[in-house]
């Protein structure tokens, strides 16, 4: 990340006629500011999907998310950073009225030849989370939970104008450590101009112990379009 601002807009879209009647739009937005040292990263995504018959919606989104993260890091040494965050989640999908967590903890970064990088990351979080329509089964739907945030990530570059990212994440509660949740994601980048990409990203997150009549996995992928800037 050079000094000053930089970041990337992300838009996708899916749109449906004929026998499969549906809408999907996604937009995300990646922020960085750094000053020497120092580094701040924004991360937003949201999504909203509308589905139905021919000729006619349904009243009720199937897919409704809202997601905001925002980091500090400071650089140590070459390969050593500390960081906190803080973070906020909205997903209609998985019953989470509301999921805020503020957290802290250390970076270790390693250069791999002249096209690879690889970072590990250890943090402790606390986190507040509230469910839609809680039942008894939910405890009021209502949860603090302190967990251990670890995560692996490594990147790339293939060629001039691609490059691959794959990070995973691990997250168990401290207090019940067969309680864990997690996420792989990876995405595929392309450049085609000094400005413009295509991106091919895919995920899976899973949950040990999710709410009850929800799933406790989720896959998916998306192809849109990167701006650069």
């Amino acid at each position: 990340v050079e000094d000053g601002l930089s970041g990337r807009l992300d838009v996708a879209g899916n749109i449906r006629a004929g026998n499969v009647q549906l809408a999907l739009a996604t937009v995300g937005a990646t922020l960085f500011h750094r000053a020497g040292d120092h580094v701040v990263l924004f991360s937003g995504k949201g999504a909203y999907g509308l589905k139905g018959t021919p000729g006619t919606w349904s009243d009720e989104p199937f897919r409704e998310r809202l997601f905001e993260h925002l980091r500090y890091r400071m650089t140590l040494t070459e390969v050593w950073s500390v960081e906190g965050f803080v973070q906020h989640e909205y997903d209609r999908w998985r019953r989470l009225k509301l999921r805020a967590l503020t957290g802290a903890g250390a970076r270790f970064d390693h250069e791999v030849g002249d096209r690879g990088h690889v970072a590990i990351g250890l943090a402790y979080m606390v986190q507040w989370e509230q469910l839609l329509d809680a039942k008894p089964v939910d405890l009021q739907g209502v949860y603090i939970e302190h967990r251990l945030s670890s995560y692996l990530t490594g990147s790339l570059k293939l060629g001039d104008r691609a490059a691959v990212t794959l990070t995973c994440y691990v997250q168990p509660n401290l207090r019940k450590f067969t309680d864990i949740r997690g996420l792989v994601e990876s995405s595929l980048n392309f450049s085609l101009t000094d400005r413009l990409g295509l991106r091919l990203t895919g995920w899976w997150a899973w949950d040990t112990a999710p709410p009850s009549t929800v799933r406790g996995y989720d896959i998916s992928s998306t192809v849109g379009f990167a701006f650069a800037f």
